[in-house]
């Protein structure tokens, strides 16, 4: 646990508030006159490298010219250099000096936000220092088996871990005019330091050109995804066998609002698919075999399709050419369905068995095991 420092930011560089130029200019020196080496900045996207610029050293000199549409996080790598310097990369004239032993010590200038960096681990160089002190005692307590010292070692890094949150909550808070602020606020928020709620309050602070930031959006659009995962999630507890299956609502083809409770009948089936599902449309004949043989005894089913927008024709057409005749809805979204969602749904064809109190009696029925279920029921 200890054996992982504490991520305290990056040597990050900025862009000008005042006015801000369409275009960048990186001029490198390094301190080895290095010639004809593989230069470049990338940054990563879900693990792969996207180079932004190449170049040649030339005497121990690099020129990168380009333009990006909004400031973030890249890095410059030189072959023939150890390890790669972290940079904002922004639309703005800079000059950077790279030491060949000493990478991270490497100087930027003519970066705005290289000076609020600088401002960040001067001031949190504390809890730094301090986490390298715990680091050693921990070292030590678990050589010597002493539990008692490895105990409060532990709770003093839990209490410095906090502290540290808190200090970068209140430094992004502070400077939220940067675009140093949003990439700590991507920080935050991916490794869950902080609520999605003050993510949120945090995000609202930014002016609007952070806000459209890459890391910005990246926060808010990691928020989304979880609250639709903790639905599905909370909709996987609500739709167990036993529970009262949950009211929903959708659109039919014909563009009306149908719910689940407009439907009576002594048993339902709530039938997740999509016209685009081969597993769905090779069940449909046994169901509408069925369905045929079982609704004037009480079955009803209504359908709920996975089909995006876009999809309303195919999933017509499919409703026609498999002979579909129950009732049949979608809010046409895909897997983000919210009935689908709300139902847990995550792999498709879906069944839900209700009995006329709307209690859900079994689910993940298909083929024979689902008619028998039915005739067990109405026989």
């Amino acid at each position: 646990m200890l054996r992982k420092i504490i991520f305290l930011g990056l040597v990050l560089l900025s862009f000008s508030c005042e006015k801000e130029p369409k275009s960048y200019e990186i001029n490198v020196n390094l301190d080895i006159p290095l010639n004809k080496r593989d230069a470049e900045i990338f940054r990563m996207e879900d693990r792969k490298k996207i180079v932004q610029d190449s170049a040649l050293t030339d005497n121990g000199k690099i020129v990168f010219k380009g333009s990006v549409d909004a400031p973030d996080t890249y890095y410059i790598m030189i072959d023939g250099i150890k390890g790669s310097f972290p940079i904002i990369l922004e639309n703005a004239n800079m000059d950077i000096t790279i030491y060949r032993d000493s990478i991270s010590k490497s100087l930027v200038k003519g970066s705005r936000e290289n000076d609020i960096t600088k401002k960040y681990m001067e001031e949190s160089k504390f809890l730094t220092e301090f986490n390298n002190k715990l680091k050693e005692r921990f070292q030590t307590a678990s050589a010597n088996g002493d539990s008692e010292k490895i105990a409060a070692v532990r709770a003093s890094y839990d209490s410095l871990v906090k502290e540290s949150y808190k200090y970068d909550v209140g430094f992004i808070k502070k400077h939220n005019d940067y675009a140093f602020a949003a990439i700590t606020l991507e920080r935050l928020t991916k490794g869950k330091a902080i609520t999605e709620d003050e993510s949120q309050e945090i995000y609202n602070l930014f002016p609007e050109r952070i806000k459209k930031t890459r890391s910005a959006q990246s926060a808010m659009d990691f928020i989304e995804k979880n609250k639709v995962k903790n639905t599905k999630n909370k909709g996987t507890d609500n739709v167990s066998i036993g529970n009262v299956a949950p009211d929903f609502s959708g659109f039919t083809p014909e563009g009306k609002l149908l719910a689940l409770k407009d439907i009576k009948a002594k048993v339902t089936i709530i039938d997740f698919w999509a016209s685009w599902c081969g597993p769905c449309r090779k069940e449909n004949p046994n169901v509408v075999k069925m369905y045929e043989k079982y609704h004037d005894k009480g079955l009803e089913i209504i359908g709920v399709s996975l089909d995006k927008n876009g999809q309303k024709n195919r999933w017509i057409k499919a409703i026609e050419k498999d002979g579909l005749t129950w009732p049949q809805v979608s809010n046409l979204k895909g897997w983000e369905e919210p009935i689908a969602v709300q139902y847990g749904v995550r792999s498709i064809p879906a069944t839900f068995i209700l009995d006329e109190n709307g209690k859900i009696i079994a689910t993940k029925l298909r083929g024979q095991q689902l008619e028998d279920k039915v005739a067990e029921l109405l026989n």
